[in-house]
């Protein structure tokens, strides 16, 4: 079987791509190795991650490993039912024997949340903060992860001729993977047909780099636990959406060449895309909120706990404050004085009026009694003279 791969329009040949290599007299699969290589890396990543959003690695860690081997089993089941007749008839360690690859992206995704969620649960985690650290890992692992398709020729897309076009020799892929277009369109050349293809595993793996280094740099933005996974998800359906629309021979929506998974991944980007700013702004308002009543709240006690402070000013003019108090008393003294002697002469001048007041009120009444006193007197005087004018004479 020839083992040569070759980019075409890219003057690209790669003579001898190899499956597995030997260690120790034990086979491993350069799919395997890039699947474990890609698993440690991303972990070192997620806790680059978690240091920097200043959290315990610890915990990531601790979640991590159950979901990624959730995420290996759930990727070879999935592939195993969507391939059941390539499977009939084998034993459970052929079917488990992930080492010529055979992996499901969409299961090793599904599969990698419904283990760490259920173990965040269990552990009494939170798997949004959890979740967003452990995006980045598992992003970093699928960026080399896929680069497994290469060495196994699998994960091609249909038949192209752009740029990036991808020959790979007709007898060394699976028959049913060759689809009417590519074997319409069979290249030979030296006695070797060729099937020419996209290199999805290429597509995929520029995509991931591109969507992990907008959420590393996105990461610092982060409003709420969760908000790195709702990208993650969103971006990742959205570039698979793409890739669907390359698949050979994909099922469709009746009456149109639309691929049903890339509907289906469209609508899950926007759903993502919709919660994740629909929780931002949410989260942005809450914020401005609780900003406001703190702001409220510290201007009330700013308010209850106005004092009066000493003036300190003569300590910035240089003079020295027992002669400013001096200077104080002695202005207020003659200002006291002249309060109280015009306070003086209110009173005297009171009492005075009040004084003659009352001696008029005297002299008044001495006028009315002298007149009737000289009424009075009269008819007494009057009445000696009478009884002596009627005496007789002696």
């Amino acid at each position: 079987m020839n083992t040569s791969v070759r980019f075409p329009n890219l003057d690209i040949d790669f003579s001898f791509v190899g499956r597995s290599v030997s260690v120790f007299g034990f086979e491993l699969t350069f799919f395997g190795l890039l699947t474990a290589a890609g698993m440690l890396l991303g972990l070192a990543v997620m806790i680059f991650v978690a240091k920097k959003q200043k959290e315990d690695p610890n915990l990531s860690l601790e979640a991590m490993i159950p979901a990624f081997a959730g995420g290996v089993l759930g990727a070879r089941l999935m592939y195993v039912a969507l391939n059941r007749e390539m499977f009939a008839g084998k034993s459970i360690i052929e079917i488990a024997d992930i080492r010529n690859g055979g992996m499901s992206i969409y299961g090793g995704v599904l599969g990698g949340i419904l283990i760490g969620a259920i173990y965040c649960k269990i552990r009494k985690i939170s798997f949004a903060q959890v979740a967003d650290t452990a995006s980045m890992g598992f992003l970093t692992a699928q960026i080399i992860a896929v680069w497994g398709n290469f060495f196994n020729r699998e994960g091609f897309g249909e038949y192209t001729d752009s740029l990036l076009a991808m020959q790979i020799p007709a007898d060394a892929v699976n028959k049913a993977q060759i689809s009417r277009l590519m074997a319409g369109h069979l290249t030979e050349a030296d006695g070797i047909s060729w099937i020419q293809v996209h290199p999805l595993f290429l597509y995929e793996s520029i995509w991931c780099l591109a969507l992990f280094l907008i959420l590393l740099l996105y990461t610092k933005h982060r409003k709420y636990p969760g908000e790195i996974f709702l990208r993650y998800l969103a971006g990742y359906s959205l570039g698979r959406a793409g890739i669907e629309f390359l698949l050979p021979e994909p099922v469709t929506v009746p009456g149109t060449e639309i691929p049903v998974f890339s509907c289906v991944l469209l609508v899950l980007a926007v759903m993502f895309g919709i919660m994740a700013s629909v929780r931002r702004s949410l989260t942005k308002k809450r914020g401005r909120h609780r900003a406001r009543r703190r702001e409220e709240k510290r201007a009330v006690l700013n308010y209850d706990d106005i004092q009066t402070y000493e003036d300190v000013s003569h300590e910035f003019m240089g003079t020295d404050i027992t002669d400013e108090i001096k200077e104080t008393e002695e202005k207020e003294v003659p200002e006291d004085a002249e309060v109280e002697e015009k306070t003086d002469q209110r009173v005297s001048a009171g009492s005075g009026s009040r004084t003659e007041e009352v001696e008029s009120e005297k002299t008044e009444t001495e006028d009315t009694e002298l007149p009737q006193k000289a009424e009075r007197d009269d008819p007494e005087q009057g009445r000696p003279s009478k009884m002596s004018e009627g005496k007789p004479e002696a």
